[in-house]
């Protein structure tokens, strides 16, 4: 059984000035033939149960309650955890009823900043006000847990600007944060534009202010850029996280099947013409016990030693015994699984390299 489905909603009202995601903005003339495919598509996968369902984008919150509803249909009607991903300029009384009609327990909400002048610099569609009424509303709401993404090294943005931001967040009194470093991508709008990143020593002061403060008002750091009060976490984000199968579907979406990987085409044209023609990618056993590793060790739940052994035949802690000697002041142990302390998770990338180079 594949436990988990993410299904990619490529449409967006606006352009936002950091976004690399495949989007695009709304168009009558490609929907009609795009949801017809995305149906089809749904349908073949002949899916009779599931822990996790994820509609992400792009805006799925610019989906009409019709049509909403109707894609919605074509899943199981029992899903332990149900998220969907919204903005609150497109999050209306209506849509919010009819998720929790429609077994929807948890949202997402693209807030970014609680600063208005940096909600203008990132082209979002939504004042600090709006962020601000929405998130109360939900809070009123039949959804049991939502979280909010913020950004933090974003252009002018300074150090009062962060610690405003989480204080606010923290006023809210929200179950879960994932908040981004910004990652100037090629192909968006900063990137066309020849923004360049903040200093990296003030991104990493920044970084250190945001785990302090929300590890000291009681939120549990369990993956690099995921905080939540306790029993909040993302289940769906964890099928990635902990080495699982899950769908990819939709224009843009990427999946995994029998451990292989695919990515579905990008274009918006070609998937309304001819679906998703997924393209699959082809790696050897060594390199998926490696992408195993690098996820796992992002998280606070770790790698499980024993499933990895025996999944990718190999004894990871013989083969590995020069880095985990190397790195011993940052690895900590419970019971089967190994994981990384705060000290760890700051220079992660660094110990990633050295495992990779150990063949």
């Amino acid at each position: 059984m594949v436990p988990s489905c993410y299904v990619h909603i490529p449409f967006c009202d606006s352009i936002c000035s950091y976004c690399d995601f495949v989007r695009i903005q709304k168009n009558e003339m490609f929907f009609s033939n795009w949801k017809e495919q995305l149906i089809q598509e749904i349908q073949e996968y002949k899916i009779y149960d599931l822990h996790t369902l994820y509609f992400g984008g792009g805006t799925p919150s610019l989906l009409s309650v019709d049509d909403f509803s109707e894609i919605r249909n074509y899943f199981p009607t029992s899903i332990d955890e149900f998220t969907v991903e919204c903005n609150p300029e497109s999050l209306s009384d209506e849509k919010l009823g009819l998720y929790e009609s429609l077994g929807v327990n948890r949202i997402s909400l693209g807030v970014q900043s609680f600063k208005d002048e940096l909600l203008q610099v990132c082209n979002r569609g939504h004042t600090v006000s709006q962020a601000v009424s929405v998130i109360e509303k939900i809070k009123k709401s039949l959804i049991s847990t939502f979280s909010i993404d913020l950004i933090f090294g974003l252009p002018n943005q300074t150090m009062e600007d962060v610690k405003h931001d989480i204080s606010m967040f923290l006023s809210l009194d929200i179950p879960h944060l994932s908040i981004y470093s910004l990652q100037i991508e090629e192909n968006s709008v900063f990137g066309k534009t020849g923004i360049e990143p903040i200093d990296s020593d003030l991104e990493a002061d920044m970084f250190e202010y945001i785990i302090k403060t929300l590890e000291e008002a009681g939120y549990i750091h369990y993956e690099i850029s995921s905080f939540c009060k306790p029993g909040h976490h993302s289940r769906h984000n964890l099928a990635y996280w902990q080495d699982q199968d899950f769908y990819g579907i939709g224009c843009g979406a990427s999946g995994r099947i029998n451990g292989i990987r695919y990515d579905n085409t990008t274009s918006l044209k070609e998937y309304c013409l001819k679906g998703p023609c997924p393209t699959y990618i082809s790696e050897t056993l060594e390199e998926r016990s490696m992408d195993a590793i690098m996820m796992a060790l992002r998280t606070r739940f770790g790698l499980n030693i024993l499933a990895w052994n025996e999944r990718y035949q190999s004894d990871f802690r013989l083969k590995y015994v020069s880095i985990l000697s190397k790195y011993a002041a940052y690895f900590e142990y419970s019971e089967n699984h190994i994981y990384l302390n705060d000290a760890g998770l700051e220079i992660l990338n660094t110990i990633l390299v050295d495992f990779m180079m150990i063949e």
